[in-house]
């Protein structure tokens, strides 16, 4: 990441001040909420590229009005939904479980008389502020029922449906 802005990050200037030598901020792994991080000739993909990566599931989309932040927060649970209408006709949500102890439980309506698929995406990390991340994607298509689709996202998790859906 260094290599793209000149060299030097602003980053190293707070190792530096903690006392670090050259050579220490050197072999440092470079994050700084960069995307893409330098651990001596190794380039790593941070968590925030993966947040990235996970928030390009609305790309092109139109966001939609919902309630689902108002519902989960309401029931106590520190947790954000969103929802997006894509090019393609797809509706995909987006829902970042940000509480560290509790799972949320969400049925998603997409309203009677709808079919398709709905393929999932997890984020996971072991903590909420952990230095790792990964995204897997379910292998297995679901379906809704009645247009109705129940996922869980574990605490720590994020969680990311895209429907194809049709009327």
């Amino acid at each position: 990441m260094a290599n793209s802005v000149g060299g030097f990050l602003p980053g190293d200037a707070l190792l530096e001040a903690n006392g670090e030598t050259p050579e220490q901020i050197a072999a440092h792994r470079h994050p700084f909420y960069a995307p893409v991080a330098t651990f001596g000739s190794d380039y790593v993909l941070e968590p925030v590229a993966y947040g990235l990566k996970f928030a390009g599931s609305f790309s092109g989309g139109t966001l939609l009005k919902t309630d689902f932040s108002t519902k989960l927060q309401a029931a106590g649970i520190n947790a954000t939904a969103y929802a997006a209408k894509l090019p393609g006709g797809q509706t995909s949500v987006i829902i970042l479980n940000k509480d560290a102890a509790a799972d949320v439980d969400v049925e998603l309506d997409f309203g009677r008389g709808i079919s398709g698929a709905v393929e999932t995406e997890k984020l996971h990390a072991p903590a909420l502020d952990s230095r790792e991340a990964h995204i897997t994607t379910s292998r297995k298509a679901d379906s809704p029922k009645q247009g109705k689709c129940s996922v869980t996202v574990p605490s720590r998790d994020r969680f990311a449906a895209d429907a194809d859906l049709r009327r």
